[in-house]
């Protein structure tokens, strides 16, 4: 393994020449991207933390690249609002702010992000690609938001392998996203694998189904869209054309069967999705109207113990790292996971995934989406129940589980509302479903 580590440690040498991004609806070659760094990293506070709240991808990239010249170490919050930013802040005394507006936050040193844009050709130098680079934080889906810190050389060889185990290293396709660079799955798709590749950053972010139709019809190669089970739940009701898609990225939630042939028959692309954290970066993936399996990236291992707790071995990982998830191991490396430890629960004597049975609601025909949630009946017992967005009874709701799941798992209380609060990576964090269900449970009584 350290053989192939020290293969692909470094960065690729990509041409000058060769397109890196789509920046205001031009051209920017990587030899502009690098001339760009160095005139920026000049302009940078003397400052050991950045916050990098770019929105627009370019910028992003830029500021990233710029900082890490510097020796400075780029933040990445798991959400853009001011409240959450304070709350990082405090452990990270002297960052400052670094974005192409003025955040909402006067009392905290601003540095506004501009593009040089001086039409120069240059090549990388001054960068400490194996130096901690990036602290990113956890979505906070299964709690507080924590650290995560990595190095430029971890994202180059991760995506050197997500790539080749995609089939993506000759393509120049144009990456569009509809997730925030500051999120992980965001992060690695638009910034780093267009960095390291033949595949182009789009700096754009569309979020309405018209403005992603539109990036796609009018870029200058075919588009691959990195996007989430949320947005796609909108684009297959969009009645649009869909030429000049290549591919279809999927992840922070679990695609279900519905929505991939749903997406499949709109778009005309079977969906592919990955398999990863901030913890670990991507690592996995597959195609869900083809296999139900995951396969790992080439030179990928999970090792599990005698006690079912499965570790990550991989060429860009210091050591090997303890995942949250169950998983069940195929022999020839394939897995499926069966959601998080603390998923599992147990009711009448029988176990099963809460994350399985979130699946399950969701394939369901006319539910627009949900999640199910353990709830303590009158004398102790465990009781599953769902909270749903859906146009059918709780008759046919139960009906449409009733030939997956155990009649223990059929659910005792069924929640209608009209929407679920998903941030805006399509995450529920464990902090907002409890909000959720407190307001449910007053309303109930």
């Amino acid at each position: 393994m350290q053989e192939t580590q020290n293969n692909i440690r470094h960065p690729i040498a990509l041409a000058n020449e060769e397109p890196f991004a789509l920046y205001e609806g031009k051209l920017v070659r990587h030899g502009n991207l690098w001339a760009d760094v160095r005139q920026l990293a000049g302009r940078l506070p003397d400052r050991p933390y950045v916050f990098n709240l770019c929105e627009n991808r370019y910028l992003f990239c830029l500021s990233l690249l710029a900082a890490a010249s510097r020796g400075q170490i780029c933040l990445l919050p798991p959400s853009s609002q001011m409240a959450v930013v304070r709350e990082i802040i405090r452990d990270y005394p002297g960052a400052y702010l670094a974005s192409e507006s003025p955040p909402h936050l006067p009392d905290l040193e601003w540095f506004a992000v501009k593009a040089p844009r001086s039409g120069e050709i240059a090549t990388e130098t001054g960068i400490d690609w194996d130096h901690a680079t990036l602290i990113a934080f956890t979505s906070g889906s299964s709690g507080k938001p924590k650290p995560c810190t990595h190095s430029l050389a971890t994202f180059r060889i991760s995506a050197d392998m997500a790539v080749r185990s995609l089939g993506l290293c000759q393509q120049q396709w144009l990456m569009v996203s509809t997730t925030p660079p500051q999120h992980m799955y965001g992060l690695e798709t638009s910034v780093f694998w267009p960095l390291f590749s033949s595949l182009v950053l789009h700096d754009g972010r569309p979020f309405f189904p018209e403005d992603i139709r539109r990036a796609v019809e009018t870029a200058p190669w075919p588009a691959m869209l990195a996007t989430t089970p949320t947005h796609l739940r909108s684009l297959v009701k969009a009645n649009s054309p869909w030429a000049k898609l290549a591919g279809v990225l999927s992840a922070t939630d679990a695609l279900s069967a519905r929505l991939a042939h749903e997406t499949d028959v709109a778009l005309g692309q079977s969906p592919h999705e990955i398999y990863g954290s901030t913890e670990t970066l991507s690592f996995a993936s597959r195609e869900p109207l083809r296999e139900s399996l995951w396969r790992p990236y080439t030179n990928i291992r999970l090792i599990q113990d005698e006690t079912g707790q499965t570790r990550l071995e991989s060429p860009h990982l210091q050591a090997p790292i303890l995942l949250q998830d169950c998983f069940k191991l195929e022999a020839d490396g394939q897995f499926a996971v069966l959601g998080r430890h603390s998923d599992i629960i147990k009711i009448g004597g029988k176990r099963a995934s809460l994350a399985e049975l979130t699946r399950r609601l969701k394939d369901i025909a006319g539910v627009e989406d949900g999640f199910c949630f353990v709830q303590e009946g009158e004398q102790g017992e465990a009781r599953l129940g769902i909270v749903v967005v859906s146009r059918l009874d709780k008759q046919g709701i139960r009906e449409g589980l009733r030939p997956y799941v155990d009649e223990v798992f059929l659910p005792r209380k069924i929640h209608f509302v009209e929407c679920l609060p998903r941030n805006e990576v399509g995450k529920l964090a464990k902090a907002e479903v409890e909000k959720l269900l407190a307001g449910l449970s007053l309303r109930c009584s």
